[in-house]
């Protein structure tokens, strides 16, 4: 199992070399927290008033929440208007997690989130991994240092790292 995995937005096959304005790193168990409070969001709408097209990507989105070794295409498939959709969606998870306490693995009722350790999990650097999706669907991620990706859900913040 790797500590960091690679989530790209291209709605395809991803390119060999990483493109920095589609293309983060994050730590697989802040993803997967992430991950889980989102699925616990939408689980708790209303089906009739939850997204047309989540049903279709509810599966994949605990895929990627238990199993830390699997690229994640954010984007999907979906259209663009759905992913603007799926991005408020991860805009509200932020704010959500961003009014919580830290948590433990001991403190977690869910099977599916990947913990390291029994440390706490600040969710400061989780939520800001939430909103960095969020701008990675609509197009608006600020671009990294030249020669650098993004790394999102890292204690104390978001951070840089060579994709070499």
């Amino acid at each position: 199992m790797s500590k960091t995995r690679s989530i790209g937005c291209y709605g395809k096959p991803p390119p060999e070399v990483p493109d920095p304005g589609r293309e983060i790193w994050a730590y697989d168990g802040a993803l997967s927290i992430l991950l889980g409070q989102l699925l616990r969001d939408v689980d708790g709408i209303p089906p009739e008033h939850r997204p047309a097209w989540w049903g279709s990507c509810v599966e994949e989105l605990r895929t990627q929440a238990m199993f830390s070794d699997l690229f994640f295409d954010v984007a999907l498939r979906l259209t663009a208007d759905e992913r603007e959709e799926f991005a408020d969606l991860f805009d509200a998870t932020a704010e959500r997690l961003r009014e919580r306490t830290p948590r433990t693995p001991g403190q977690a009722d869910d099977w599916h989130l990947v913990f390291r350790g029994d440390h706490a999990y600040d969710l400061g650097p989780i939520a800001e991994l939430g909103q960095a999706l969020a701008e990675l669907l609509r197009g608006v991620l600020p671009s990294p240092p030249p020669g650098t990706l993004w790394l999102y859900g890292a204690p104390g913040g978001r951070t840089t790292i060579s994709p070499r």
